[in-house]
């Protein structure tokens, strides 16, 4: 009896640490399937924001939080340098074929790539207004600001759920994803990534305390989503770049970003 009662508690613990084992790779294969889903969704709640000066032009990345069309950006892209000014003039375009969004765009652009066997990649945009809390742009003094874009309202736009509708609570080694298109000031380009990051540490910053995350990125990747389980949970500010002397970027290094949670806009949302 002795001997099978403690075959039976091992064969009892084999299963409780086997159950547990494809608990936990469910658990990952669940959350690769969302970040899955989200990179072949069409279209995709992120966009690419363009902010025109007199001359020249800013490009940046945001995210759809409603959808009747507000979106969340990193202030900063509304700097014009060369004007030395902030401009009020803006456009955000969808990546992908345009089904499924609401009339209302002001212009579309498509591209063929001849390298990809004339593959056609195309753009939709629309008219976007700067939203201001407390006759700011930046909201809260952080490097973060809301959006709408002007729609004829027939359609709803793909948005993303936020986190937390509280302030959340991160600590140092939590993996999130940062969401953002390949250099988005090449019109069309239709490359998106979801990378991921490692929260390192804070900066304090002339826009505030900011978090620190390492990981790969892209040079125009400021204002893209950054994801926990699927749901938003931060914006990108700054990134600082490793550079190799001669020998060009090496897109791995840190990023700074701003938490962001649904009560936090929500009197702007109204």
């Amino acid at each position: 009896m002795g001997l099978f009662r403690i075959l039976r508690l091992f064969i009892l613990l084999l299963l409780l640490l086997t159950g547990s084992f494809f608990s936990e790779a469910n658990k990952a294969d669940g959350k690769l399937a969302n970040l899955k889903n989200l990179a072949s969704m069409e279209p995709k709640p992120f966009v690419v924001l363009e902010a025109s000066g007199k001359n020249t032009k800013n490009r940046g990345q945001g995210v759809v939080v409603s959808k009747e069309g507000h979106f969340l950006s990193a202030a900063h892209i509304a700097w014009i340098g060369e004007d030395g000014n902030f401009t009020e003039d803006f456009r955000v375009s969808f990546r992908g074929n345009g089904e499924k969004l609401p009339g209302g765009e002001v212009h579309f652009h498509s591209t063929t790539f001849s390298d990809r066997e004339d593959a056609l990649y195309e753009e939709n945009y629309y008219e976007a207004q700067l939203l201001r809390s407390v006759k700011s742009r930046f909201l809260a003094g952080q490097d973060l600001s809301l959006f709408k874009m002007k729609s004829d309202n027939k359609g709803s736009f793909p948005r993303l759920e936020f986190y937390s509708s509280a302030k959340p609570k991160i600590e140092i080694g939590d993996t999130f994803h940062l969401c953002h298109y390949n250099f988005p000031h090449k019109p069309a380009d239709p490359f998106f990534l979801i990378n991921p990051l490692e929260v390192v540490g804070v900066a304090r910053t002339s826009s505030g305390l900011q978090y620190l995350a390492k990981g790969y990125y892209r040079v125009g990747s400021s204002g893209g989503a950054i994801l926990k389980d699927g749901k938003l949970i931060g914006i990108q500010s700054s990134a600082y770049t490793v550079n190799a002397k001669g020998g060009g970027e090496i897109p791995l290094g840190l990023i700074s970003f701003q938490l962001v949670w649904k009560n936090q806009i929500k009197d702007l949302l109204k």
